[in-house]
């Protein structure tokens, strides 16, 4: 039988809505490349998920959080950690790893389980961002004597000492970029891996010239704040400059989580579509001219930008949103930082369909290379080692 490796994640990556889950996914079929049979271990499932790990022969068990009572808040404080203290969790945790060919912990919040497992049992930490430093920069987007930027300081301070223990005790820790190795190393890491964000050969596939004129797409996990607020600024401060100035434009607002606030900042615009999640994001994509990435604040590497440059589409970002991909102002799409340069760089672009599209296919040359079946590359080489030494 192959050895079994598990992974711990806060939802069931499936079906794969967002750029972390598709990256937990990857993850996962890169295990079973490697001749491990993946057991995860979440918080909660969506019966479509369920449906389609039984389909790929994925175990899953699901251990809901408990009632968030005094003690486990004072736990939770005493050890520094930045989610609830979680029992039930972490006992299940151990008694699974004791069959594990290793046990991988999924962002941060998981990592704060990794003293629940024997010292003998090998564990991979797998890091999306520096969480504590794109905590850090959130709190300095408010007042600094605010209450909201110092829940926001306590919080990054309690992610900094996870990410301390946890790197330092891991076999291996994962991360999606150089700089995030760097970061990881001076905190003490034993090991650090780089498996860059990758793009799924689909979106390669895409006809270069097929997308509807005046369309600006916007896709992200409107869970993660970076993405609320830098949408609701777009939309509230670039937008209505591109809707005066070409009466074609139509912005789309498409992925999952709560979509309140958009909706709010949509309600005062011009030609703005809130559609939450879609079925296909290719077809998103095919049909976009332009795709914005307005984040101000951020960490690790947007998965929305590579994909989109695969998706020959050139990206109008903030230097923020486009960082760490090698994506080149003027080549690849425009980079601007004020909300008046991102509407200005879009109007630019919806009015040259012709250097659009140039740099739409510049962009996909570039992160051709970046196929997840060669962005994870350097963790099936580990998880073989890891499950060799298993046997």
């Amino acid at each position: 039988m192959r050895p079994c490796a598990v992974m711990v994640c806060p939802t069931l990556p499936l079906p794969p809505t967002s750029g972390g889950r598709k990256r937990s996914v990857r993850l996962l079929e890169a295990m079973e490349r490697s001749g491990v049979r993946p057991h995860l271990l979440v918080l909660e499932a969506q019966e479509e998920g369920l449906r389609e790990a039984a389909r790929r022969g994925w175990e899953v068990d699901v251990v809901a959080r408990p009632a968030a009572g005094g003690g486990a808040r004072l736990r939770q404080l005493l050890r520094m950690e930045p989610e609830p203290h979680n029992g039930p969790l972490r006992a299940r945790l151990a008694e699974l790893a004791r069959d594990a060919a290793f046990v991988q912990l999924e962002e941060v919040e998981q990592a704060q389980l990794i003293d629940a497992l024997p010292r003998a049992v090998p564990v991979v930490v797998s890091l999306y961002n520096v969480d504590s430093e794109l905590t850090r920069a959130m709190a300095r987007e408010h007042p600094r004597c605010s209450a909201p930027a110092a829940r926001l300081r306590f919080r990054a301070f309690r992610l900094a000492a996870v990410e301390r223990r946890a790197t330092r005790r891991a076999d291996a820790t994962l991360c999606v970029s150089d700089e995030d190795r760097l970061a990881f190393a001076r905190r003490g890491a034993r090991s650090t891996i780089v498996v860059p964000n990758g793009v799924d050969a689909e979106l390669l596939d895409i006809p270069a010239d097929g997308s509807d004129a005046g369309r600006v797409l916007f896709f992200g996990a409107h869970w993660w704040e970076p993405n609320r607020r830098g949408l609701e600024r777009f939309v509230r401060e670039s937008w209505p400059l591109v809707a005066a100035a070409r009466p074609d434009a139509r912005l789309r607002v498409v992925g999952p989580g709560p979509l309140d606030e958009a909706r709010r900042a949509a309600a005062a615009a011009d030609r703005v579509e809130i559609v939450g999640v879609v079925e296909d994001l290719a077809v998103e994509l095919a049909a976009a001219t332009v795709v914005v990435v307005p984040l101000w604040v951020g960490g690790g590497t947007r998965i929305k930008v590579v994909e989109a440059m695969a998706a020959a589409r050139p990206v109008v970002g903030t230097s923020v949103g486009v960082e760490r991909v090698g994506f080149i102002d003027g080549r690849h799409g425009l980079v601007r930082d004020a909300p008046d340069g991102l509407a200005a760089a879009v109007i630019d672009l919806l009015g040259d369909p012709v250097g659009a599209a140039a740099m739409g296919r510049a962009a996909r040359d570039h992160v051709e290379p970046l196929r997840w079946e060669s962005a994870t590359v350097p963790a099936e080489v580990l998880y073989r080692r890891l499950a060799a030494e298993a046997t």
